[in-house]
């Protein structure tokens, strides 16, 4: 499940990447590309605090030769990393990104309803499409 970040500090890897850190410690990787999204590619470009809505992905672990390592029965190693799914520049605008989710989410609810009065459906098959339609 999704959840929302405060990131404080961290720096760049040797690949692009940014390790992020919340003031509580917990490591959140940013893909290169979402922090040039920002217009960050070096740690002196940063300005902190920024936001980050990630979640726990399941990442395949790579060998010294960026090899997939596989167990005994030749299954993929993976663990868990706590990923950024979306990468803001400041409070604002990861509040923005919530509320427009969430505006839309009703403004679909209203138009499927809309339709589906001018269609002739009555209430209660009404409340029946809204039910399925999310």
């Amino acid at each position: 499940m999704a959840k929302n970040f405060v990131i404080n500090n961290g720096n760049f890897t040797a690949n692009g990447n940014f390790s992020g850190y919340t003031a509580l410690g917990q490591r959140v990787h940013f893909h290169k590309r979402q922090m040039e999204s920002l217009g960050w590619k070096t740690d002196a470009e940063i300005k902190f605090p920024f936001y980050a809505i990630a979640e726990d992905k399941e990442i395949g672990q790579l060998d010294a030769n960026g090899q997939a390592v596989v167990d005994a029965n030749g299954v993929p190693v993976t663990s868990k990393r706590l990923t950024a799914l979306s990468a803001f520049q400041n409070r604002d605008a990861i509040k923005q990104a919530h509320a427009d989710n969430a505006l839309l989410d009703i403004e679909i609810a209203q138009e499927i309803k809309a339709q589906a009065s001018s269609a002739g459906l009555t209430d209660s098959a009404i409340s029946a499409l809204s039910a399925v339609a999310f």
